[in-house]
């Protein structure tokens, strides 16, 4: 015994002493890891890392990215919190990594990344999450939505733009493309803070579809006001996507809105539709218009327009052949999307790690992104009936005290927690290394020496 610690209550002192055994508190993350042989994470990370290593000794760049995989699962939100496990020699093995990489080493690995690295490496993985989807007869709902990454720095890319939360604070303005049933990111984008929000978005909608293999059909785009731009619904109808998009309430739109007949559907709701033709619009197109009570919804949190006091209005254009009821209940199921941007940013830490080189923060987007589809994939191996965050999986599942050692020749992994939890953490241990993968992922040919 080295100290002695009263405890608050001033019973008996507890003695302090150390160990030398190699003890973790992430011993659930086994389950991950079962996950993950299945799927041949790190064969198919290993081939679409393009990366040549230069020196015997240096870490293999798909060891760094399973490395990065485990801080994030850990609970770091920064390249400096990625040290949390560098020290922790039970899931250094369980993870298969030569060594714990350094903060510099990962930073150092990201800043390597280029527009055109960026683009070979996690096109091909983002096409391996969304090959392995399920075919939908209905068909997927693609979302489409852009957050604000604040900076506080003089990293490449952030500009003063949109921060409805910090005005004037420079930020990253990325894009997300969600596949709203799976639950799956299926692209993103990384832009500058002066961005708008529909700003390359036909060039990023190809890129969606080009990922989307033929078994998962996109049969509506939803897109929230930001996308209100005739270019892009040119390119949606072009394309022939049916869309949903909320309407700006300019000028015109309102004085439109005012003019229209509305009926009552549902307490406190009303709606009317119209043809309307924007100003330099080639085409007229049909908008729905929905105006809440507030008397009767007084939570409603619509566009307030001078003209009609007590009501709160949203407006969406479509091309669907709904009722117009239907189509703003279609809308709303957007909201859902904005449940994942969060759990992007609380969870996963997505804005957080940030480089000076736009590049290299791209790339650790990405790799989050591709990080929430796999934990999305890893719910759905468990077959749980309800999603939890990765915030409530720390806490449930990952977060096990364990000490490695060994019976003979074998390396055995010791957990501590109570029976009850032993025999569910047992249960989805068999499931997982029975489970079979989708087959239609698609992977990389070649593994790059």
């Amino acid at each position: 015994m080295q100290a002695e610690l009263t405890p608050m209550d001033g019973q008996k002192a507890i003695g302090i002493t150390f160990t030398d055994k190699p003890v973790t508190a992430f011993g659930g993350l086994a389950l991950f890891v079962a996950f993950a042989q299945r799927l041949r994470l790190a064969e198919t990370l290993q081939a679409a890392l393009p990366f040549v290593l230069t020196s015997p000794n240096a870490t293999p760049p798909h060891q760094i990215l399973l490395a990065f995989f485990a801080g994030v699962l850990a609970g770091a939100r920064r390249f400096a919190q990625l040290a949390v496990l560098r020290a922790d020699e039970p899931v250094r093995q369980l993870f298969g990594l030569r060594r714990f990489p350094s903060t510099a080493t990962f930073t150092r690995f990201f800043r390597r990344f280029t527009a055109k690295t960026v683009t070979e490496t996690f096109a091909p993985l983002f096409a391996a999450c969304v090959a392995r989807l399920p075919h939908r007869p209905a068909g997927y709902t693609l979302d489409l939505d852009s957050s604000v990454f604040e900076r506080y720095g003089t990293q490449e890319g952030a500009l003063k733009g949109y921060n409805p939360k910090k005005r004037g604070r420079p930020s990253h303005h990325p894009l997300f493309a969600v596949l709203a049933e799976a639950r799956c990111i299926a692209h993103v984008w990384l832009r500058s803070g002066n961005t708008g929000a529909a700003r390359g978005a036909s060039a990023f909608l190809a890129e969606v579809q080009a990922l989307c293999p033929a078994h998962v059909g996109l049969t509506l785009v939803r897109a929230d006001s930001g996308f209100f731009d005739e270019a892009f619904l040119r390119t949606l109808e072009t394309t022939t996507l049916p869309y949903i998009v909320a309407a700006r309430f300019t000028n015109p739109l309102q004085a439109a809105t005012y003019r229209l007949t509305f009926r009552p559907f549902a307490p406190g709701l009303e709606v009317a539709e119209l043809a309307y033709q924007a100003l330099r619009w080639t085409t007229a197109r049909r908008l729905i218009v929905v105006r809440e009570e507030l008397r009767q919804r007084p939570t409603a949190r619509g566009r307030a327009l001078f003209a009609a006091p007590g009501y709160r209005f949203h407006a969406v254009v479509t091309t669907l052949p709904l009722p117009p009821e239907a189509v703003w209940r279609t809308y709303n199921g957007r909201a859902d999307t904005e449940n994942r941007l969060k759990e992007l940013k609380y969870s996963f830490g997505a804005d957080g790690f940030c480089s000076h080189r736009f590049w290299a923060t791209e790339a650790a987007l990405r790799a989050i992104c591709l990080l929430y589809n796999l934990v999305e994939a890893f719910q759905g191996a468990l077959a749980v009936p309800v999603r939890r965050t990765l915030s409530t999986l720390r806490v449930t599942v990952f977060a096990c005290g364990a000490i490695l050692g060994r019976v003979g020749r074998q390396a055995v992994l010791r957990l501590s927690r109570t029976p009850s939890w032993q025999q569910r953490f047992l249960t989805h241990l068999q499931r997982l290394v029975t489970w079979v993968p989708n087959c239609n992922a698609v992977v990389p040919a070649e593994a790059h020496s």
